[in-house]
């Protein structure tokens, strides 16, 4: 019977190697790597040759497919692997696990290191309840509108990827939007120039800041909101023209009007229109 192995793989040091890693490895008859040059290393740890593939974020949705009819047609077992840690968080590997499931393939999972829990454990945070959101928007807008959303929540520890070329732009966020939260940011975890970083969001902004070699290394960072107050839900805003019309009932003229939406913080190119359409009505009339 064909099967897949879900193999996590150490993030950084060799050492975290497990037996049961190398048994998932050596009984695999072909081997779904996120990037088989990575992969080839790992099984040179073990003095293992296997046929590999490449199963990644940029094609996995046409290749899973193939891997399955594949596995079906000539009874394979095949081990999935990513470049660190464990296939399908944050990394690629959930669409073959899925096309494995849904063709009655049967999925083992074999477990190791994580940079989530590894962050986390090191973090003094109470993580009895958290959540993961891997890497967050790039745009800046973007970004504040998705940590008003992990803060409207209410999950008062979240974790976070970050490429080592934004990391300090988002922690400047974080500090920005919530100067009270902890910081635990971790950078190469388990590596030979593994380095954490840990306190409230300013000093450990102003300790990036610091270090020259900042845009160096892979980020995980868990944030602790637990000392914030409950954040408040957002107040629905009338549509600006029911504004607008609300205050021409209370006696105010078109002009007086949109001079209290602006001041009620509409923006002017929504007021400008707004005015344009109740001038329009009136016309009609």
């Amino acid at each position: 019977m064909p099967k897949l192995y879900v193999v996590a793989t150490p993030i950084g040091n060799l050492n975290d190697l497990t037996p049961r890693m190398r048994e998932a490895l050596e009984k695999a008859d072909w081997i779904a790597a996120e990037d088989t040059r990575v992969t080839m290393k790992l099984l040179n740890q073990f003095d293992l040759k296997k046929p590999m593939t490449s199963c990644h974020r940029h094609n996995e949705a046409g290749k899973a497919p193939q891997i399955v009819e594949k596995m079906l047609a000539e009874d394979l077992t095949v081990a999935l692997t990513c470049d660190a840690g464990t296939p399908g968080i944050s990394d690629p590997g959930h669409l073959l696990v899925r096309a494995c499931w849904e063709a009655g393939i049967a999925v083992e999972p074999v477990c190791g290191p994580t940079a989530v829990a590894t962050c986390l454990s090191a973090s003094g945070f109470d993580a009895r309840e958290f959540a993961f959101y891997g890497f967050l928007p790039r745009e800046k807008k973007a970004l504040y509108d998705k940590l008003e959303a992990i803060r409207r929540a209410g999950v008062p520890v979240f974790v976070l990827y970050e490429s080592p070329h934004r990391i300090v732009d988002l922690v400047e966020a974080l500090a920005g939007m919530w100067p009270e939260c902890l910081l635990c940011v971790c950078s190469d975890l388990t590596k030979k120039f593994e380095r954490l970083y840990r306190g409230a969001a300013p000093a450990v902004l102003a300790e990036l800041k610091a270090n020259p070699g900042v845009e160096k290394g892979e980020y995980c960072l868990a944030v602790d909101l637990s000392m914030l107050p409950p954040a408040q839900a957002p107040v629905e805003r009338a549509d600006v023209c029911a504004f607008m019309l609300t205050r021409m009932l209370d006696g105010d003229d078109l002009r007086q009007a949109a001079g209290a939406a602006t001041e009620a913080g509409y923006a002017r190119n929504e007021v400008y229109r707004a005015k344009l359409r109740i001038a329009g009505l009136f016309e009609e009339e």
